[in-house]
């Protein structure tokens, strides 16, 4: 299995994370090594491969003293990620990975890896209820930078597209403790997600237009820019595809959705006059 960023000798600077926090997200996809060329050209940064004891490779971004997030074969993951094709994992940092994960279990989550062990922390997988894959995820203290507001590159937001927003909030809430509350946007409205009265993550209906081939609800993280326009040109330069428009998050600031040329789908997003992820 996968788990944090680096290994306990790394030199690249980690930040402490609470509980209900995402704290790394992992690529999955058929073609690891072009996911790391494509994102490596879009936003700079220094890529590392790292062996893996199972025979595998797992490749980290990094910027500077900070973690990005890594990267894998798609092949190399469990059976119930295969089957929703590339996507992205989040992690998220919990107290007690046993504890959230027999809570998950029992509001109706499927196991996709039970609780182990390694130098990073302790992890598990779970599938939620509507269908969007998980880790939870306590780490060893130092062993993950978090997903912190570093600016330009690193990732900023995190959106859940499920069939179902107030069942996957009651979920969530039950075993991360988030608080989820409506937000009106002015032409939409939206749920947001808080932990520890710090908002983590928006909660989006699944429209009947929505094209993705995973059917069922899936995480859609955003990654910060300093300038949407020349990122979302040099993305389409380096064979994403750009489904729509860059659009405005009234408040917020603007998005670019993307499918990276894996098929990862990913938005990039630049904040209106705030360096941090905003609700």
């Amino acid at each position: 299995m996968s788990t944090s960023p680096a290994s306990s000798e790394s030199t690249v600077r980690t930040v402490p994370v609470h509980h209900g926090m995402f704290c790394w997200f992992e690529h999955h996809s058929d073609a690891p090594e072009r996911a790391v060329d494509y994102w490596t050209n879009l936003l700079g940064g220094e890529p590392v491969a790292v062996p893996l004891p199972c025979g595998n490779t797992m490749h980290l971004l990094n910027s500077g003293e900070h973690h990005r997030w890594s990267l894998r074969a798609l092949s190399a993951c469990q059976p119930l990620l295969i089957e929703r094709g590339p996507h992205w994992l989040p992690f998220v940092a919990v107290d007690d990975t046993d504890a959230a994960y027999a809570r998950a279990l029992e509001l109706g989550a499927r196991s996709v890896h039970a609780p182990s062990t390694d130098n990073f922390g302790r992890c598990a997988m779970i599938e939620d209820p509507q269908g969007a894959a998980l880790a939870i995820f306590t780490a060893t203290p130092g062993a993950t930078d978090g997903v912190n507001l570093h600016g330009h590159g690193f990732m900023a937001w995190c959106e859940l597209v499920t069939p179902d927003p107030k069942a996957s909030a009651t979920f969530l809430g039950q075993v991360l403790g988030w608080t989820c509350a409506e937000h009106d946007m002015g032409a939409f409205k939206v749920t947001i997600a808080s932990a520890n009265g710090h908002p983590v993550a928006s909660l989006w209906p699944r429209c009947a237009e929505d094209k993705h081939p995973w059917k069922r609800a899936r995480w859609y993280p955003y990654v910060q820019v300093t300038s949407l326009e020349p990122a979302a040109a040099r993305a389409k330069e380096l064979g994403a595809t750009l489904p729509c428009d860059i659009m405005p998050i009234p408040g917020v600031g603007r998005w670019q959705p993307t499918y990276d040329p894996t098929g990862c789908e990913t938005a990039l997003f630049e904040p209106s006059g705030c360096p941090s992820s905003c609700a």
